[in-house]
């Protein structure tokens, strides 16, 4: 398997630990920034909303059951510690800078500097599938 980050998220959050636990829900804002090779990616986006999925490069990935209650195991949440650190995170877009490759985006829940591995459109977004 081969997976390359395409830029990296900036966020008032240095630890995994200080960022909310579920971004949509707070008014924390960020700047997905994409390497200048993926900003063409970005061409014709519209959207109002944007999944991001990022990498917690900074997780516990040893990891197997949650920490708040040993009884379940962290395929049962969003925590980003575990053996594969991929995260998912649907934010709100403020604002859309093509030139510049970002994405300044609200709902954030990613430590400072995390990797972004994709940007998608949510589904329900998508009216010409």
């Amino acid at each position: 398997m081969d997976c390359k980050p395409i830029g990296t998220v900036h966020t008032p959050f240095e630890t995994t630990g200080e960022a909310p636990k579920q971004g949509i829900h707070e008014a924390a804002t960020g700047v997905v920034e994409l390497d200048p090779a993926y900003r063409a990616g970005l061409d014709g986006f519209d959207g109002d909303r944007v999944v991001v999925v990022w990498w917690a490069d900074r997780a516990d990935r040893s990891v197997l059951t949650l920490d708040r209650d040993e009884s379940r195991g962290v395929f049962t949440s969003r925590s980003p510690a575990r053996p594969n650190p991929i995260c998912v995170t649907t934010c709100g877009v403020d604002e859309v800078d093509t030139d510049a490759g970002r994405l300044y985006v609200r709902g954030v829940d990613m430590a400072d500097d995390s990797p972004v591995l994709d940007l998608k459109v949510p589904v329900d977004v998508r009216t010409d599938l």
